[in-house]
């Protein structure tokens, strides 16, 4: 039970913190935060699914979809995410979301935040102990696993609002009206919210930015004597630097294949 207690408070707790963190940088446009946010939220989730359900959750970094693959082979029950999800979690994994410095590139698609929603809302029913003994009517031990499965599936397939989690963080602010952070969490949210609503209007913006790297790739030597870069970060602007450099070189060639033919060009006509 202690043991339980830590990793609702640690993981579950904390991600739906930073659920409503990403919400709300999204609304402000602050769109590295809400990735960041977004990201960490995710992963949380995944280690205290895996905690509460005694799989092993060490050494999985701050990612999500390698945790979520763990628990689909350990065998004791699979995470059931649409294609749609699963390609939401990819993007911030593959782009670099757990980047705090902006080392790296980054975009989002338009309504992400509908997806970010949708993610946290099939995922997070998950985060509960779920794999567990209890006594029916004549004193016998039942694992009821099959069954909390079968009824988180069922209310996912009726479309209910929450994560079938009683007295979760979220569930929580939602009731409590008077709650400081519950107009953020409800804020153009079909997944969570007392409101039977199928619809929001929402502007579909669209934004991405170029890091300093990507602009300026040659500056990645200099740079790293004066801070700490991950090496395959660093490699990876050395590479595209000498990338960029050999396409300016063959650029300049080629300008002056082009003007050497048009000046032999004008000499012909004259």
């Amino acid at each position: 039970m202690l043991v339980n207690q830590f990793a609702i408070r640690s993981f579950r707790e904390t991600a739906d913190k930073d659920y409503i963190t990403a919400r709300m940088a999204y609304r402000a446009r602050l769109i590295q935060p809400y990735r960041w946010s977004a990201l960490h939220c995710l992963e949380k989730y995944v280690k205290g699914i895996l905690l509460l359900n005694r799989i092993d959750a060490k050494n999985l970094g701050h990612s999500a979809l390698p945790g979520i693959e763990r628990i689909n082979k350990h065998g004791k029950f699979k995470i059931d995410l649409t294609a749609a999800t699963v390609s939401f979690i990819k993007n911030l994994e593959d782009d670099g979301a757990e980047d705090r410095y902006y080392l790296v590139s980054y975009d989002i698609e338009p309504l992400d935040i509908i997806r970010f929603d949708r993610a946290v809302w099939e995922l997070r029913r998950y985060c509960q102990s779920l794999d567990y003994e209890s006594t029916d009517m004549n004193g016998n031990a039942v694992n009821m696993l099959p069954h909390e499965i079968e009824r988180i599936h069922q209310a996912k397939d009726e479309y209910e609002k929450g994560t079938c989690i009683t007295g979760g963080f979220l569930e929580q602010i939602v009731e409590n009206k008077d709650h400081p952070a519950r107009e953020a969490l409800i804020w153009k949210n079909l997944f969570f919210g007392l409101s039977r609503r199928k619809g929001v209007k929402i502007h579909p913006d669209w934004e991405a930015g170029n890091s300093p790297f990507f602009l300026n790739p040659e500056i990645i030597d200099e740079v790293v004597k004066y801070v700490t870069i991950p090496k395959d970060i660093a490699e990876g602007v050395r590479q595209f630097a000498r990338q960029k450099a050999a396409e300016k070189e063959k650029s300049e060639r080629d300008a002056k294949k082009a003007m050497k033919f048009t000046f032999e060009k004008i000499e012909d006509i004259y």
